[in-house]
């Protein structure tokens, strides 16, 4: 299959490449302009941003593909532009961060697991790093859309498990971690990335976690 993507390009010498992945993970990134993305790329940042299957903007087939597949294409899917950036030389492995938030989190989380050769560290706000536990306390709104992204429960409890960050902590013990969460997050409870902080340092990892204050599911605040 095609993968979409974009990539803005900085207009000095490269400091690296960001891999920014959207939430969702039923979304897109948006072709319009981004003053996240503009601020980047004036420090010097190439910016490659994958619209990986599930997203929408490009048929319903690509965006369907996900169905039971949440945390396995949209990682592979990564995986392969990120590699295909390092072939363009518009970054190299020390140079590379993959961030996400919400399911851009958990996505950027798991690509790490899978190949932390590609990366030199990841940034993710309120990330999802325990999707059984996303499917028993998410917010009404999206009650049960881990059934169609992953399996209903009980029966896929194992895939769930399998497909949880926290589940194998110890495939972040060499990549640089940096957590941002609000204490107030209807979506993805901050006890997720606490958890998850707590279970990566205990063998080893560098976490930072940052916690602000009364901020939910997206930052608001100044």
């Amino acid at each position: 299959a095609s993968l979409h993507a974009r990539l803005y390009s900085a207009s000095a010498a490269s400091r690296g490449l960001i891999v920014w992945l959207h939430g969702g993970p039923t979304d897109q990134w948006q072709a319009s302009f981004m003053p996240r993305m503009a601020y980047w790329r004036a420090q010097g940042w190439n910016i490659l941003v994958p619209d990986h299957r599930g997203s929408t903007g490009h048929g319903r087939a690509y965006q369907q593909a996900l169905r039971g597949q949440w945390g396995l294409l949209d990682v592979a899917d990564t995986l392969a532009a990120t590699e295909h950036a390092h072939q363009q030389g518009w970054g190299t492995p020390e140079r590379t961060v993959v961030m996400g938030g919400s399911s851009g989190g958990f996505t950027a989380l798991e690509a790490v697991a899978a190949r932390p050769s590609l990366f030199a560290a990841t940034v993710v706000l309120y990330p999802v790093t325990d999707v059984a536990d996303l499917a028993e306390r998410s917010h009404r709104f999206e009650r049960h859309y881990t059934d169609s992204l992953i399996g209903p429960l009980p029966a896929t409890v194992d895939k769930y498990r399998e497909r949880s960050p926290i589940s194998h902590s110890n495939r972040y013990v060499g990549t640089p971690i940096l957590i941002l969460h609000g204490d107030a997050d209807p979506v993805v409870p901050v006890e997720q990335s606490r958890a998850f902080a707590d279970s990566v340092r205990a063998i080893g990892g560098d976490v930072e976690l940052h916690v602000y204050e009364g901020e939910g599911h997206g930052f608001r605040q100044r």
